[in-house]
Parts: structure tokens; sequence; C-alpha cells
């Protein structure tokens, strides 16, 4: 195995030349962020319409708190699909309370709700985004590769994401509940149709190599603000 496929992360990355327990602890001691998705049950449109302002309103409160904050749409942006939240809250129980006072979950709207500690990688925010008028997509999936995996494939996942640095909107793993592990990706950005955001995905150097489970997720979405 080459140097350059072990190198790991990119110089300037805050997580560079760490590994194994160093790394653990440097995700331990972030502030807990949180990726929240709130899918609508059947027959909501006109109950969210009537909702979206107050929600929109809601969100800012929380000011430097949020990360990204939009919406799930059909792939022809006819329809609104959810709510998803990027949040930087203490803790789970933190990010419950959250959900359960969101104004659309008060109302009942929601069918299903999960909530994964994340964190953000890149250091942006959706609010810092330049708005180009192209598509957002929203990519998930759980991880399937070994820890070994991951080492050998870093280098070149992170090379590249570097390549897409001006399509992120923002990025970053999933964690474990304690926040040290890795055990998913969570990643925002802007491209020209569904077919782009495709072949990001089936070329990422994890995903390509079978380090992510089939039951990825590739979703449009839309700014919340």
């Amino acid at each position: 195995m080459s140097e350059t496929s072990t190198a790991g992360y990119l110089p300037g990355d805050p997580r560079f030349g760490l590994q194994g327990e160093a790394l653990k602890d440097y995700y331990r001691s972030k502030p807990a962020q949180w990726a929240i998705y709130c899918w609508d049950k059947p027959g909501m449109a006109d109950a969210r319409r009537a909702l979206l302002a107050e929600q929109k309103r809601w969100v800012a409160d929380f000011g430097a708190r949020v990360i990204g904050y939009g919406h799930f749409v059909s792939d022809d942006g006819g329809a609104m699909l959810g709510t998803s939240f990027f949040m930087q809250l203490d803790d789970r129980a933190a990010a419950d309370a959250f959900v359960a006072a969101e104004p659309m979950s008060k109302a009942g709207l929601y069918g299903r709700v999960e909530v994964h500690r994340w964190s953000n990688s890149s250091g942006k925010r959706a609010a810092d985004f330049r708005r180009t008028g192209l598509q957002q997509f929203l990519c998930t999936a759980p991880k399937t590769g070994t820890p070994e995996f991951f080492r050998q494939h870093l280098h070149a996942h992170e090379s590249y994401f570097a390549s897409y640095a001006d399509s992120f909107i923002f990025r970053g793993p999933i964690r474990s509940a304690d926040g040290a592990d890795n055990i998913g990706t969570a990643l925002l950005l802007a491209l020209p149709d569904r077919a782009a955001a495709e072949a990001f995905w089936n070329n990422e150097p994890f995903a390509a190599n079978g380090g992510y489970r089939a039951e990825y997720r590739i979703k449009r979405w839309v700014f919340g603000d």
C-alpha cells in the first residue's frame, strides 16, 4: 500500500495526522451536532403550507446553532415531502426536545422522524453558501466497511471531496451516540441534476469500493430560508 493511499486527511484539516483514539477524542470533544430528518405523513400538504412561515420563524430563533434547515422535495420540485434540520445542540435529550417543540411536529404532520449524531467536517453553514441556481441534494448512507477499509481509502475520499469543494453546502460523518465512531455519512451539495448527484455518489471512493450499505439515499432538497 502506498504512502499516499494511507495519508488520510488533507493538510489544513483539523483532523490531519489524527487516527485511532486521538481521532475519537477529537470527535468526542466537539460540540454535539445533529442531523434530523422529519418525513411528512401522506396528505399533509395543506397543513405544511399553513405552518411553513411559523416553522421558519421558530428555526431562526436558534441563530448560530442552525447549520442547515431545508425541505425534502420530489425530484420535480413540485411537492414537499418533509423537513431536515442540521443543528448544534448539547445532547440527544436537547435534540429530542427540539423535535418535540418544532411547530410541524407539534401539529402532528410527521409520520417518521430520524435523529442522528453528526459532525460538520466542512465548518460551513447553509447560510454561508453562495446560491447558484443549481439543485440541492442530500446524500446519506450507513457505513459497512471496516476501520482498515476506511483508512485505506480515506486519502482518496478526502481528495475526491476537495475536487467538489465549491459544490458542498456542508458535509460530515454520522457518529455513534458518544460521537467517537464513524457510522455513516450525511452531506449536502448543489449540482445540476439528479444524474450529477448519482455520478458524484457512484464515483466517491468509499461508495465505489463498497464502504456503505446498499440503502444509501439521495434526496432532492431545497433551502428553508
